[in-house]
């Protein structure tokens, strides 16, 4: 066995030496009378890597992976808010507004849940602030994270009857009593604390993803305790909503961020 395998050995090394000795042929005739920047390129262009080939993670994968996952998971399957610490960025890519999504990393001053994560105070704590520059690798990895259930494109701005009939159903079916609304009084929104801030949903997240969360909210937050219409609403009456909803806005407020001198 041990001579077979020599002799295999042997007929390799010499295939190798065989086929080096063809390119190097190859590259003189090609490049041998070209500047030492051509024959290079000469050079790396018969090479061939694995399309495969391990390549190091991006900055934005690198924080994400040493600073988040602590509290965020990034796959997965759904599941409920009492089990986890903070919300699931499986789906980030489809949820966040980037524009909004930087700016927040770096200044997470806006409150989300008023009450803490999944209604508790020990969910409440301060969101770590990222550098600017952090903030923008960090959301460039996010926007890989996406979720096949969300049909991007889906949502257009509402036109004025979609509004005003998606504004006349989010009172109807008391969507204010466990999220904050924006009202024109002296704290700017209205509304109640048990789930998530609506106030800048329309600056936050990306409307295709409200309405797919809005049609079964438990296919993301299994067991969330989320109101769900009975009998079940139309589609067309869950698109009037979110299209109401995301003309929820918040005006820009410059912030310096850290690591902007």
């Amino acid at each position: 066995m041990s001579g077979m395998s020599n002799a295999h050995q042997m007929r390799l090394e010499e295939w190798q030496v065989r086929v080096l000795n063809v390119f190097g042929a190859g590259f003189r005739a090609i490049c041998g009378s070209s500047s030492g920047a051509v024959f290079i390129f000469c050079m790396l262009a018969g090479l061939s890597f694995p399309a495969n080939a391990a390549q190091p993670p991006a900055e934005g994968e690198k924080i994400v992976k040493s600073r988040c996952v602590g509290c965020h998971r990034i796959e997965g399957a759904p599941m409920p808010r009492s089990t986890k610490q903070a919300p699931d960025l499986i789906w980030a890519g489809n949820k966040y507004q980037r524009a909004w999504l930087v700016a927040w990393l770096a200044n997470p001053n806006e409150k989300l849940y008023p009450v803490g994560y999944d209604f508790n105070a020990k969910r409440k704590g301060p969101h770590l602030s990222l550098s600017s520059r952090e903030a923008e690798q960090v959301a460039d990895f996010l926007r890989t994270l996406k979720d096949a259930r969300t049909t991007e494109g889906m949502m257009k701005p509402g036109t004025p009857e979609e509004l005003a009939r998606g504004e006349k159903l989010y009172r109807e079916h008391a969507c204010q009593n466990c999220h904050w609304t924006p009202a024109k009084n002296r704290r700017g929104y209205t509304g109640g604390t048990s789930s998530t801030s609506l106030v800048n949903i329309g600056n936050r997240l990306q409307a295709d993803w409200v309405y797919r969360f809005n049609l079964n909210p438990d296919d993301f937050e299994p067991q969330s305790g989320a109101y769900i219409p009975k009998p079940p609403l139309p589609e067309k009456d869950f698109y009037a909503i979110t299209a109401y909803m995301m003309t929820f806005k918040q005006p820009e407020q410059p912030t310096q961020r850290r690591g902007d001198k």
